[in-house]
C-alpha cells in the first residue's frame, strides 16, 4: 500500500490489463499524423515524453519501456552526458510508475547512473534534483543514512544557486526520511517549511500532499487531533483541484483521516473512511491491485475485537505486501502480529503458528540487514583508527621538523645562503599543521557519529532481544493452549516439557534486554528464574526445594543457552520422575569454574534413583537433547544414581564473559 499511496502522490494511473496491439507513436505521445519519436531531434523527444506517464494503465506500458531503451540507445550514440542523463531518468520514472513493476533496486540503478551523467556537465539544478531523486529511492531501499546525505547535497547545490522550488521538494524529501527513521521533530520541522512555502505560493496540490503527510507525522507523534485536523484541512481544498484529480487525492485522504480516528479509538468513523479509500482506489486501479490498503481495515477490526473479520483483510495485506518487495518491514510485522493473534483468538491455532513463523523469518531478514549495517560501521571505526595512526604519526614528524628548524634559525646567521629554503620549510609546515586540525576536526565528528550510531545499535540489540522473548512467550502460550485440549497424558507431557524448554532460552532473552550488558548472562539469577519457571509448569512448588551451591558468574550467550536448557531438561526429569506419589525432596544445582579453565556443571537430586526411574516411559528425547548439548561444548557427563540421581558435567574451553 505504501508504494501505491505514494503513486497516487505522484501521478495517476489505473489496472493492469493484457497487452493490447502497438500504439502509434503519434497517438501516444500527441506527435504529428505519421510521425514518430525516431524522427524528432532528442531534445524535442524529451520534451514530448513525458505525458505519456499519465496513460500509464498496464496496457501500454511494455510498449513505453521499450521505447524507453531506444532513446536510450540514440542518447549513447550521441556521448552527451545530459542526454544519456535524462534517458536513464525516464527509465527510472518508468520502474517508479508501471503497476507491475515497482522494483526499488532498478529505479536506483536508472537515477544513480543518471546523476553519474549530469555530474559530468555544469548543470548545478539538474545535480541538485538527480542527487535528491537518488536519496529518496535510497529511502525506499531503507538506506535511511545514504539517503539522508544524498538529499542534503542535493540540498547545498540547490541554495547555492537560489532555487527555491529545488529546495522545498528536497525539504518535503527529508521529512519523509526523518518520519521513516522516527526523528519525528525534524520531520514535522520540514513538513511545515513545506507548507508555509506551498500556501505563500497558493499552490494547491502539493499543499495538500504536505498536509497528509503533516497529518501522518502528528499521529505518530502521539497527537491524533492536531493529525485530524490537517487531515480535514487538505479535504477542504481538494474541490480547489482539476476535476481529473479529485478522486485520487480524496481517497488518500480520506484513508489518512481514517488513520486519525483509530488513533483516537473512533473506530466506527476510521473504518468508513478507510473502506471509503480501499473500494475508490478498487475502482480506479483495480482489486487485485490495491489489497494494500486492506490493512488499515484489518487493523481497525482488529482493535475492535472482531478477530474474524479482521483475518482476510490482514491476510490480503500480508500477501500483498510480501509480493512487492516490502518498503515498510515493522508495519508488515506488526499487521502479520495482529493476524497471528487474531487466529489464536478463533481457535485457529495450525493458522497462527504458521504466520507466526512468517513473523520469524522476516524478523530474522531484517536483522541481516541491520547486522551487515553494523559490520559496515566497524569497517568505518577501523578506517577511523588508521586515520588517527596517521595523524599521530604527521604529528610526530611535524614535531621533529619544527625543531630543525628552530636549530636552523639559530645558526641563520652563518648559514645565510639557506634562508631561502628555511622559509619553504616553515610554510611547508604551517600548512600540513592546518590540515592536521582539519583532520582532528573531521575525526571528533565521525567519533562523536559513532558513538550516537554505538547507542542506537545497543538500543536495537535490546529490541531484538525483547521481541525475541515476546515472540518465544507466544510460542509457550500456543502450546499451553493446545496441551489444554490434549486428552492423552503422554502427549500433552510431551507439549509440556516442550513448554518448558521455549520458555528457558524466552527468560535468557529477558534478562540480556534487561541487562546493560547485552553480550553476557549471570548464571546464578538465570537458573532461580528458570527453575522458579519449571516449578510453576509443574506445580511442584510444595513438594521440591531447590538448593544452590554457587558464586555469580556470567558466561556468553553461546554458552549459557546450552547449559540452561541442560538444566531444564535434568529439572524436569527430576520433578518427573524422582519424587513419586508426591513425596518431598531436593534438588542440588551447582556451576563453578574448575582448574584448566573448566566449567563443572552439577545437577543431584535425593529422589528415587536410577533403578526406579529407568523403568519410566519416558520418550527419550530429552537425554538424546542433553547429550547433544553436552557434545556442543565440547563436554563430559558422569552419572551416579545410587542415592537418587547425580548429574556431573565438564565443558571444554568455555567462554567466561569478561575473560
Amino acid at each position: 500500500m505504501q508504494r501505491i499511496a505514494i503513486l497516487i502522490l505522484v501521478l495517476g494511473f489505473s489496472l493492469l490489463l493484457p497487452a493490447q496491439a502497438k500504439v502509434p507513436d503519434n497517438e501516444l505521445y500527441d506527435l504529428s499524423a505519421n510521425e514518430t519519436l525516431a524522427d524528432l531531434p532528442l531534445d524535442t523527444v524529451f520534451a514530448k515524453v513525458p505525458p505519456v506517464f499519465n496513460k500509464m494503465t498496464g496496457e501500454i506500458d511494455a510498449q513505453v519501456k521499450e521505447d524507453f531503451w531506444e532513446i536510450l540507445a540514440r542518447s549513447e550514440q550521441t556521448k552527451e552526458p545530459k542526454y544519456i542523463a535524462k534517458a536513464h531518468r525516464l527509465l527510472a520514472m518508468w520502474h517508479y510508475l508501471a503497476i507491475h513493476s515497482e522494483i526499488p533496486d532498478s529505479i536506483y540503478l536508472h537515477d544513480s547512473k543518471a546523476l553519474n551523467s549530469w555530474l559530468q556537465t555544469t548543470d548545478t539544478a539538474a545535480i541538485a534534483k538527480s542527487y535528491a531523486d537518488v536519496g529518496i529511492d535510497l529511502h525506499d531501499m531503507q538506506q535511511y543514512e545514504e539517503a539522508e546525505k544524498y538529499c542534503m547535497q542535493g540540498l547545498q547545490l540547490a541554495k547555492a544557486i537560489q532555487d527555491e522550488d529545488r529546495i522545498t521538494s528536497i525539504h518535503s524529501y527529508l521529512a519523509i526520511i526523518y518520519t521513516a527513521t522516527r526523528d519525528y521533530e525534524n520531520a514535522l520541522q520540514y513538513t511545515e517549511e513545506v507548507i508555509a512555502t506551498y500556501e505563500a505560493k497558493a499552490q494547491t496540490h502539493p499543499l495538500i500532499r504536505a498536509l497528509v503527510s503533516l497529518s501522518n507525522i502528528q499521529v505518530l507523534m502521539g497527537k491524533p487531533e492536531k493529525g485530524l485536523a490537517a487531515a480535514k484541512r487538505a479535504l477542504s481544498l481538494i474541490e480547489q483541484l482539476p476535476e481529473d484529480r479529485q478522486a485520487a487525492e480524496l481517497y488518500n485522504v480520506r484513508a489518512r483521516r481514517g488513520k486519525a480516528y483509530r488513533a483516537m479509538g473512533k473506530y466506527d468513523l476510521a473504518l468508513e473512511d478507510s473502506f471509503f479509500a480501499w473500494k475508490g482506489q478498487a475502482s480506479l486501479y483495480g482489486e487485485e491491485a490495491v489489497d494494500g490498503w486492506k490493512g488499515d481495515i484489518g487493523d481497525i477490526y482488529y482493535l475492535k475485537g472482531a478477530y474474524e473479520q479482521a483475518i482476510p483483510y490482514l491476510r490480503d495485506f500480508y500477501y500483498h505486501t510480501t509480493a512487492r518487495k516490502v518498503q515498510a518491514p515493522k508495519d508488515l510485522i506488526d499487521r502479520t502480529n495482529s493476524l497471528v493473534r487474531s487466529f489464536q483468538s478463533t481457535n485457529q491455532l495450525d493458522s497462527a503458528l504458521f504466520y507466526f513463523q512468517k513473523i520469524k523469518d522476516l524478523e530474522v531478514n531484517i536483522l541481516e540487514e541491520e547486522l551487515a549495517a553494523v559490520k559496515n560501521e566497524l569497517r568505518v571505526k577501523y578506517n577511523t583508527e588508521k586515520k588517527e595512526e596517521t595523524i599521530a604519526t604527521q604529528s610526530t614528524q611535524i614535531k621533529q621538523q619544527q625543531r630543525i628548524q628552530q636549530l636552523s634559525f639559530g645558526i641563520g646567521g652563518l648559514l645565510t645562503l639557506l634562508l631561502g629554503g628555511l622559509f619553504l620549510t616553515y610554510r611547508n609546515n604551517r600548512k600540513k599543521n592546518l590540515q592536521l586540525a582539519e583532520l582532528n576536526d573531521d575525526l571528533s565528528e565521525t567519533n562523536l557519529q559513532l558513538d550516537q550510531r554505538n547507542a542506537q545499535n545497543e538500543l536495537l540489540l535490546k529490541e531484538i532481544h525483547h521481541r525475541v522473548k515476546n515472540n518465544l512467550e507466544t510460542v509457550s502460550s500456543l502450546l499451553e493452549l493446545q496441551s489444554a485440549q490434549v486428552k492423552n497424558d503422554e502427549v500433552k507431557s510431551v507439549m509440556q516439557a516442550s513448554q518448558s524448554r521455549v520458555q528457558s532460552i524466552s527468560i535468557l532473552h529477558q534478562k540480556l534486554y534487561q541487562r546493560d550488558d547485552l553480550a553476557s548472562i549471570e548464571m546464578k539469577d538465570y537458573f532461580k528464574n528458570l527453575v522458579e519457571s519449571v516449578l510453576d509448569t509443574y506445580d511442584a512448588w510444595e513438594q521440591v526445594e531447590v538448593a544452590y551451591d554457587m558464586s555469580e558468574m556470567e558466561l556468553d550467550i553461546d554458552t549459557a543457552i546450552p547449559i540452561g536448557l541442560i538444566v531444564n531438561e535434568l529439572l524436569t526429569n527430576s520433578l518427573k520422575y524422582a519424587f513419586p506419589d508426591g513425596e518431598k525432596g531436593k534438588v542440588y544445582l551447582s556451576l563453578k569454574a574448575v582448574e584448566q579453565k573448566k566449567l563443572q556443571l552439577v545437577v543431584a537430586d535425593n529422589g528415587v534413583g536410577k533403578a526406579a526411574i529407568a523403568s519410566s516411559k519416558g520418550t527419550g528425547f530429552g537425554s538424546q537433547l542433553v547429550d547433544l548439548l553436552t557434545r556442543q561444548l565440547n563436554g563430559t557427563m558422569r552419572l551416579d544414581g545410587v542415592d537418587g540421581m547425580r548429574y556431573l558435567f565438564e565443558f571444554e574451553a568455555f567462554n567466561q564473559y569478561g575473560k
